[in-house]
């Protein structure tokens, strides 16, 4: 395996900051956000009893206060992180600062996606910079320092394997099983040559392959190429790495995690609270399991079920402990215990002096169900935050939408209608039969009442064909208008490259482009761009475009 590293970030070296138009739309407008997310921005009372504090810069005193006195594992969250780093050959200021009482963590995490996966992974590391930059503002005295939290134990293969530009799906196959982080990264010199392939020759695509390569055919496994690949692009911003996948920090966890084999605490707690979330009208994003952990060996990551004789079977294999085996197992080897989605967010609290997390609407909603879990292990329940939300608007895509006539709030609405919008405003003709409707009704009004003189039964007879003539007058209209929409294609056409390249697949930009698109577009100005601009305190939906 190359040893020759750069340990200093490589894509970060262009100097001039470019400068984005910010324009905020609130969350509610654009229609791709849920209940909960919403209610809790609003405040809504009913929510109110499965969080802690809200997520405003004023409540993190009280936290830093509260997480104080419950956290004493500095030294060996230190250690720990230091001997991660030391085996990536990697160096990082933000370790000699997190040795201090006075320093504090604020956390993000996400899959360990191939070349980061969709955009918002940007977003959710750019949250958590900014909020600890306007702490260290705030509390000059103390530190604040950004963490990413690798999801190397995860099993779903499929969803960390690939990544979308607008030439077509990248992806990476592998028959591995077990942790992606933990899975090597044979076949990765193809996956490069198809992503050049993809993004074409030039001095910013040779710096994107470049960057590709050092991660991921120069490391060994994917949770070495993913730390590599965040500390280059985020690590001159303070941004700490930590892989939860370590037999010293998993060890801080053992007595919860014999709770949980023992007790099923987290069931009990979520089952309730679940319930409590239910007759309140909120939709529920996971369900617990009787015991929430995972055994962990290499190929391997099986769930843990109590059988009905009381052993402990790992699930699809034919291990099976003894409660006093699990035990042992626990504290000789407790790194091959792994957390599922309800306890992770737990081990990051007991292993952190950690003030928030950083997250998506979906990750929020499944934390809300955890607050009473937290009590029951006496762990602080972290300020919940919602992570920056941004659509960002090339260049030549602004000048589009500009010779269409049409704003970004015009994209969020109902895209036949935006069309049949733009095809009226480009014909001469009228393609509503209004006028022509109002006479005949006119006339109708006439007939019916001359006839209705005759015989009054007369007069359905004239509103039957009344409403014959009206479907025929709405069919018309509607030929005309595909008639109109046909010599308008090319101007539809170009309203569909918009909205793909904003809205791809009828979805957020950053829940389905990769970064290396507007990488491309900015080069490497793009992510000071939107350090500089994104607010994690403001609560609306950030649309950016370049300042002219």
């Amino acid at each position: 395996m190359p040893e020759n590293r750069n340990l200093a970030p490589m894509i970060m070296e262009n100097t001039e900051t470019i400068k984005f138009v910010k324009e905020s739309i609130p969350y509610s407008e654009t229609g791709f956000y849920g209940k909960m997310p919403l209610d809790y921005l609003s405040g809504n009372e009913n929510l109110r009893p499965f969080y802690g504090r809200l997520p405003a810069i004023e409540s993190f005193e009280e936290q830093m206060v509260e997480k104080s006195k419950n956290f004493g594992n500095r030294q060996a969250l230190v250690s720990a992180l230091s001997n991660q780093y030391a085996a990536a050959k990697l160096k990082s200021p933000a370790l000699d600062l997190l040795k201090s009482d006075n320093s504090f963590t604020v956390t993000t995490g996400h899959q360990v996606c191939l070349f980061t996966g969709p955009l918002y992974f940007f977003y959710k590391i750019i949250s958590a910079i900014n909020t600890c930059k306007l702490l260290k503002k705030r509390h000059p005295e103390k530190d604040f320092i950004p963490i990413f939290w690798m999801a190397t134990e995860d099993h779903d293969f499929e969803e960390a394997n690939h990544f979308f530009l607008p030439s077509g799906k990248i992806e990476w196959e592998s028959g591995q099983g077990g942790a992606v982080g933990r899975m090597k990264t044979v076949g990765m010199d193809e996956v490069a040559d198809e992503l050049i392939d993809k993004i074409g020759i030039g001095y910013t695509s040779a710096e994107l392959n470049s960057l590709f390569k050092k991660a991921y055919v120069n490391h060994e496994n994917i949770a070495d190429a993913t730390r590599y690949l965040v500390h280059q692009i985020f690590g001159r911003h303070g941004v700490l790495v930590i892989d939860a996948d370590d037999a010293e920090l998993k060890k801080l966890a053992i007595p919860a995690f014999e709770k949980e084999i023992c007790d099923n605490i987290s069931f009990k707690e979520m089952t309730k609270t679940n319930q409590a979330l239910s007759d309140n009208g909120f939709d529920l994003q996971i369900v617990p399991h009787k015991i929430n952990l995972f055994y962990l060996d290499e190929q391997l990551r099986e769930r843990i079920e109590e059988t009905e004789d009381g052993k402990y079977q790992v699930v699809h294999t034919n291990t099976v402990f003894t409660k006093e085996e699990i035990l042992k197992e626990l504290k000789a080897h407790p790194e091959k215990f792994s957390p599922n989605v309800v306890l992770r967010p737990l081990l990051q609290e007991i292993i952190l002096p950690n003030l928030a997390y950083v997250g998506g609407g979906g990750e929020l909603a499944y934390w809300f169900q955890l607050k009473h879990v937290f009590q029951a292990f006496d762990v602080p329940f972290p300020i919940l935050m919602l992570r920056n939300s941004v659509m960002v608007i090339p260049d030549k895509v602004k000048e589009n939408m500009d010779q269409l006539g049409i704003g970004i709030r015009d994209l969020f609405g109902d895209g036949q209608k935006l069309e049949d919008k733009l095809v009226r405003a480009e014909t001469s003709e009228s393609l509503e039969l209004d006028n022509e409707r109002e006479r005949l009704e006119l006339l109708f009004i006439d007939m019916e009442a001359r006839l209705g003189k005759i015989n009054p039964d007369l007069k359905k007879s004239v509103q039957s064909g009344f409403a014959r003539t009206d479907r025929v007058i709405k069919n018309l209209e509607k030929k005309m208008m595909r008639a109109e929409r046909k010599k308008q294609e090319i101007l539809i056409n170009r309203l569909h490259q918009v909205r793909e390249t904003l809205l791809p697949r009828n979805g957020l930009q950053e829940r389905n482009m990769n970064f290396v698109p507007l990488y491309l577009e900015y080069g490497s100005q793009f992510i000071d761009g939107l350090i500089e601009v994104l607010d994690p305190f403001q609560n609306a939906f950030s649309v950016l475009g370049r300042r002219s």
